[in-house]
């Protein structure tokens, strides 16, 4: 009987996933909050009504409007894989902790890693990581992508992995900022090993386990998005230095002032952290920031 994929969610890696899974031979349903970029749309509901998995692929924002629109409309049989990587800004909840709101937590698990949609496209090797304390979720996932580019790793830690992704996606900026400043190769091989120093110490603080983030939902992850072309957060922190404002409404955008919040004064025990908060937060020039950054190397 051929399995159903439906996808929520018709961006870059959304359209990766369904290319994928077409190919597999999978019955593949979309749907986008966006009116006319999935040609013959179904509702939201008649789009997962029969489905064998559901794939969340929509940022942060939207996963609380769309796990209520579709939590009685997802069969009992099925599965869901998310892929947000942001806080909820008014209730400073992650992407599992929403989604654990609506359905049974061995009923879904969060995925991570170094996947760009570009790549994934051009037939390159993604390799991610599933969250989910669920046995069966994670080889069910795994059999959906047998055959294709994309390899998979189980963790239990489903929350390491929603954090991994919300602290990849800040520290992207980082990246983006360091880039705009023509930093070498050397600095930013330097960045990188402090970033992930400081993600792995906020990973204990806000909930997560290190080994974790030191995996590919989060090391993996920063490595590959913040040195590649097709990474939205290293480019909105690129575009800070033109103009001042950070342009892209990218997942490290709109969570870097909550992961402040939840971080609160022990902020300052986080360099880099610190440097874009100050420019976020506090619209200190970035070049000044980051110029300061380089001299306190120690």
């Amino acid at each position: 009987m051929q399995k159903h994929i439906a996808i929520i969610g018709a961006g870059r890696i959304g359209d990766a996933f369904s290319r994928i899974f077409t190919k597999r031979g999978y019955a593949v349903s979309m749907w986008d909050k966006e009116e006319g970029k999935v040609r013959d749309q179904k509702s939201i509901s008649e789009t997962v009504a029969d489905a064998d998995a559901v794939f969340l692929c929509i940022p942060s924002w939207a996963l609380r409007e769309t796990c209520d629109a579709i939590k009685d409309a997802v069969p009992e049989r099925a599965f869901l894989i998310a892929l947000a990587k942001g806080i909820e800004r008014n209730t400073m909840r992650t992407p599992d902790e929403i989604i654990g709101e609506f359905f049974r937590k061995k009923r879904f698990g969060m995925l991570g890693g170094p996947m760009l949609a570009e790549e994934l496209n051009l037939g390159h090797v993604g390799i991610g990581m599933v969250g989910t304390p669920s046995a069966g979720v994670f080889a069910q996932t795994k059999e959906l992508f047998e055959g294709s580019v994309v390899r998979l790793i189980h963790t239990k830690d489903m929350h390491g992995v929603a954090l991994g992704g919300i602290l990849k996606n800040t520290y992207a900026l980082a990246f983006g900022i360091a880039d705009g400043l023509a930093w070498s190769g050397n600095a930013k091989g330097w960045l990188l090993v402090k970033s992930m120093n400081e993600i792995a110490r906020l990973s204990r603080v806000l909930g997560g386990r290190k080994k974790t983030v030191l995996d590919v939902a989060g090391l993996g992850d920063l490595a590959t998005c913040g040195f590649s072309e097709y990474s939205r957060n290293r480019q909105a922190g690129q575009d800070v230095l033109e103009d001042g404002k950070f342009d892209i409404q990218s997942e490290g955008v709109v969570s870097a002032p909550s992961v402040f919040a939840l971080v609160g004064k022990k902020v300052k025990k986080f360099e880099v952290l610190s440097a874009l908060k100050e420019i976020m937060a506090e619209r200190k020039n970035p070049r000044e920031v980051f110029a300061r950054v380089l001299e306190n190397i120690s």
